[in-house]
């Protein structure tokens, strides 16, 4: 039996002497293992179709639960992320996040349309990369039941002013007045940011403007939210902070 899917390639692995295994995140399917073979030869028509980031047209074959690449066409390569070490490792967190939330056989068309929105942001436009991760790790808790409260005290409700707290096991801030023992102080500017992301489409991120701090701060919060709740550790966000705190 052959089945087509539109799909992006989170991550393509070494197997045998000249094969891969990737992971595909379908529209169709979600996310599926495929086979590819031949891929790592010299002049391999389809070694486009194994890399990272690249979003293509596959037919695949399957046979019982194994499925593997007979051809591809590509839709768009998304290459100059490659081009760019922030925009790489950036990419690299986004394309982990849905290979660790989403399994086999879940639907994840909206948080497809996410990554695709996140994709083209981070491509083409001169959005800073870490606003654009920001949105689409902040969005993707939410479509994976975990989103965040950030626009006010989750407890009395008021507008968090000079001192602010976040409350990691209910993924909400909290005031100074409301806070307890366990809860961690962050930066009132973090979480404006990140309430102005929850408001503005991808198309609309070149007006969220803060300075790089705040965004490395962001993308920590989110990460170490993913890791308490969901039990997620983002391995590639350690390399974008080791590698491109300063970007």
């Amino acid at each position: 039996m052959e089945e087509k899917c539109r799909a992006v390639v989170l991550r393509a692995v070494d197997y045998k002497d000249n094969d891969k295994i990737l992971t595909l995140f379908s529209l169709e399917n979600g996310v599926v293992s495929a086979a590819i073979r031949g891929v790592k030869r010299a002049g391999a028509k389809l070694k486009f179709a194994a890399q990272p980031f690249c979003f293509c047209e596959y037919v695949l074959r399957v046979k019982g639960d194994k499925r593997s690449v007979i051809s591809a066409d590509i839709i768009e390569s998304f290459y100059p992320i490659r081009e760019n070490i922030t925009k790489f490792y950036t990419g690299a967190v986004a394309l982990e996040f849905v290979g660790s939330f989403m399994q086999e056989g879940m639907d994840g068309r909206e948080l497809f349309i996410s990554l695709m929105g996140f994709l083209k942001t981070l491509c083409y436009t001169e959005v800073s990369p870490k606003i654009a991760l920001s949105k689409f790790l902040l969005e993707g808790l939410a479509l994976s039941g975990y989103e965040l409260s950030v626009n006010a005290c989750a407890k009395c409700r008021k507008t968090l002013k000079n001192r602010a707290f976040f409350d990691f096991n209910i993924g909400s801030a909290v005031c100074e007045n409301c806070r307890e023992s366990l809860d961690v102080e962050v930066n009132p500017n973090t979480l404006a940011m990140l309430s102005d992301l929850s408001h503005y489409g991808y198309d609309e991120l070149e007006a969220v403007d803060y300075p790089l701090m705040i965004q490395n701060k962001a993308i920590k919060l989110l990460c170490h939210y993913s890791n308490v709740k969901a039990g997620v550790v983002l391995r590639a966000a350690n390399d974008l902070m080791l590698y491109c705190k300063n970007d």
